[in-house]
């Protein structure tokens, strides 16, 4: 069984996302702080962490650093309530995986635990924002 990292200091957040990701049959396992985080890590094989952009002390951005020298190749997203563009792009410049507004969207949680889940390399998957509507339009011929 695949093993989700959460980590949210939003007891709440933990619990509704925690929901959602055992529907989905993935074990998980939660944290409330960094350091939380980091002893998860240490302890248990983890297939996917879900960090939240900003926790006591230090937050997802942090402690992302540590996680990518240890386990570079672990998927990471970040969830945000700040619903700002520099947040996601310093989340990717920091080696996230993708990038979650809070609330957080089902569906979009949904559609990364399964891309997390196939063995496709991440960085294939990071085009554009995966959790917002695309901004192209079809275009229409005029002939």
């Amino acid at each position: 069984m695949r093993t989700v990292l959460l980590a949210d200091d939003n007891r709440e957040c933990r619990r509704s996302m925690m929901r959602l990701i055992q529907r989905l049959g993935l074990r998980t396992l939660t944290a409330a702080n960094t350091d939380e985080v980091l002893r998860a890590l240490e302890r248990t094989m983890i297939d996917l962490a879900i960090l939240d952009l900003e926790m006591p002390r230090e937050g997802g951005l942090a402690v992302l650093p540590r996680i990518r020298r240890h386990r570079p190749s672990l998927p990471v997203i970040i969830v945000s309530g700040a619903d700002s563009r520099e947040a996601v792009l310093r989340s990717f410049a920091a080696g996230a995986y993708g990038f979650l507004h809070k609330p957080v969207d089902v569906y979009a949680l949904r559609r990364f635990l399964r891309r997390a889940a196939t063995p496709v390399h991440p960085a294939l998957l990071r085009i554009g924002f995966p959790d917002r509507p695309g901004r192209h339009r079809e275009r229409k011929n005029d002939a």
